[in-house]
Order: C-alpha cells, then structure tokens, then sequence
C-alpha cells in the first residue's frame, strides 16, 4: 500500500555500513524541506556525516541551518549529560563542571549505553516540543541500532523507580508509538547487505519494538548496454578484418558483459529482498553525479524516494539512468569496422 513519507514525526534509519543510509536521510530530508515541512537530522555523537554531505563546518548539538531548509544537530555525550543534569541543577555552568569532573566522566564513557539513554532522552524532548516535523535519525549500524531500540532490556534490573526508568520509559514510549515512530531499513542489492537486511527485517518484526517503514534499496547499478547493442557489438567482432579493431571491441564487449551480469546479480538479490521484508519498497539507482553535485543529486534522489513512496511503485532503478556517454561511446566502435 501506498506510504505517507511525511506522516510520522519521528524517523529512525538503519543498515549495514557502507550503504549509503546518510545520503538517503539527507535527500528525505531535502525533500521534506522541499514540501514545506522543518526537516531535523538527527546524528550520534561520534559521527559527522552530515557536515561532509551538507558543506557546512560544524553541526552542533542546537539544531543548525544547513541549508535548503534543512536543519541538523549532533547529539554528543557531553553535551547531552550537560543537557540532563543542567535540568537537574538549573545552572549550566555548574552542570557542565559536574559532567567534567574527571571520575564522574570517566563512569559515563564506561557505563553501558549512557549514550544512548541521554540521546534518546533529546531525541523524545525534540520530539515532544513540536518545532521539527519530521526528525530523521541517522542511526549506527545494525548492531548498535539494535542495541538502541532495545536500551529498556539493557537496563532491566538495574535501575528502579528512579529519574533513569522515568527516562527509560518516556524514550521507549516514543519508540513503540507507531503513530510517531517508525524505522527504515536502507540496503544495497548485495549478498550480504541484502542478507542482513532480511534477518535484521525478521527481527524487528517478533521483537515489536518499533514500527516499521519503508525498504529502502541503494545504488542499484544500471547497465551500459542494453542486448540489442552487445549483439550488435559481437557480430561486429565476429565480422570485422580489423584485427585492432576487433581486439579493441572484444575487449568492450567483455566489459559489458561483465556489466550485465553484475547488473542481473543486483536484480536477483532486489527480489530476494522483496519475498523476504514485507515493506513499502523503494529502489534508488546508483548516481555517479552524486560526488560531483551532491545537493542537486540529493535533491533529485529525495524526490524520487517520496515519490515511490506515495505511489508504492518501485522502478528498477535502471532504465531511465543508463549512462548516455556508454551508447555513444559504443556507436563510435559500431561504425569503425565499416569505415575500415
């Protein structure tokens, strides 16, 4: 059925590294912007992404205007327990010399999941104050998002009726309300992404820790060449007299071929994704512009994932983007053999 891209307020992304997941929330979020909504990206402490991708210096822990009417902020550990205990103490500069009092400090980066439990606790203040609308979280890997949709399991037993459960309790809400919460799941059309993703899918469907979204499937290749064209190509080999001729085409039809087949591999692994994760599927083809306009293609890329979306047709990400240079390119040898 068709998927509302805007609808929840809350949007958690995961996957294997590698995947491109960053590039997707920031061309959702562009998108978003692009539609009149205040798009937030949300990114862990550690990581700084989205500074890369958007061009600006620094992303702090406040929302920042990235541009486009985009926002973004960095929820950084000590920034985030100065946040807590600042609400605790009322002064800032007493919270902040707490947090920095070196034994103190160092049980925060040993304990287990503080991170999360405090990045969590903004996420849901984010969320709750209504300013941003959606907030996309780009999340870590799969084994750390797991780890943080499960933090009430990683506590169990530790803490009692205190200000942790409180928190633990009013994160976990925003996580299982289906109304405000879901999680997209981005992978490539590779074995082992593709692997992961489907475990992962089946996971997160008998835990019920959170609602799912959307599948999203990243940088399908497109071929060079279309069959019609590597036939042409193989009969020119097989006909010219040329011999450079026809060692330089031999030598470009290996290459296609070798294309193709990597092309049909991703196409096998796509619909083993789609009998194995009973999701909303959108299918992005790979975009070797991306690096040289990276908002423009963002842009571009953003649409088509709403776009998807809405009308619950997943192209195959190929057809409308074979490389025009390839046909050319492949034109020119055609006609060399009869030239010589």
């Amino acid at each position: 059925m068709p998927f509302d891209p805007h609808r929840h307020r809350v949007q958690l992304f995961t996957g294997k590294g590698g995947v491109g997941k960053s590039s997707v929330v920031a061309a959702h979020a562009l998108a978003c912007a692009e539609a009149g909504l205040r798009p937030l990206v949300v990114e862990l402490g550690h990581r700084a992404t989205m500074e890369s991708i958007f061009g600006v210096r620094s992303i702090g822990y406040e929302p920042t205007v990235v541009g486009d009417g985009v926002r973004a902020c960095n929820l950084a550990l000590e920034d985030a327990l100065i946040d807590y205990v600042r609400e605790q103490v009322k002064v800032r500069a007493i919270a902040r010399r707490v947090v920095m009092q070196p034994t103190l400090r160092r049980f925060f980066e040993a304990a287990p999941a503080v991170n999360e439990v405090v990045a969590l606790r903004r996420l849901a203040k984010l969320a709750d104050s209504g300013d941003f609308h959606p907030i996309l979280v780009d999340l870590d890997a799969t084994g750390h998002a797991l780890m943080f949709l499960g933090l009430a399991d990683v506590f169990e037993g530790l803490v009692g009726a205190g200000p942790l459960q409180a928190i633990l309790d009013a994160t976990t809400s925003l996580l299982r309300d289906e109304a405000r919460t879901v999680l997209h799941l981005v992978t490539l059309p590779a074995e082992l992404p593709a692997r992961e993703t489907r475990e992962l899918h089946a996971r997160l469907v008998s835990e019920r820790r959170v609602g799912l979204g959307a599948l999203v499937i990243n940088r399908v290749p497109a071929p060079s060449f279309d069959d019609a064209e590597l036939a042409d190509v193989a009969r020119l080999v097989r006909e010219t007299s040329d011999r450079d001729v026809a060692e330089r085409l031999a030598r470009d039809l290996a290459l296609a071929e070798r294309d193709l087949r990597q092309v049909g591999h991703a196409h096998d692994q796509i619909e083993a994704l789609r009998r194995g994760v009973d999701l909303p599927t959108v299918i992005l083809a790979e975009r070797p512009a991306l690096r040289r306009e990276p908002r423009a293609t963002l842009t571009q890329l953003g649409r088509e994932l709403e776009r998807q979306l809405r009308a619950n047709e997943p192209n195959d990400g190929v057809e409308e983007h074979v490389d025009p240079t390839a046909r050319v390119r492949i034109e020119r040898l055609a006609k060399e053999p009869r030239d010589g």
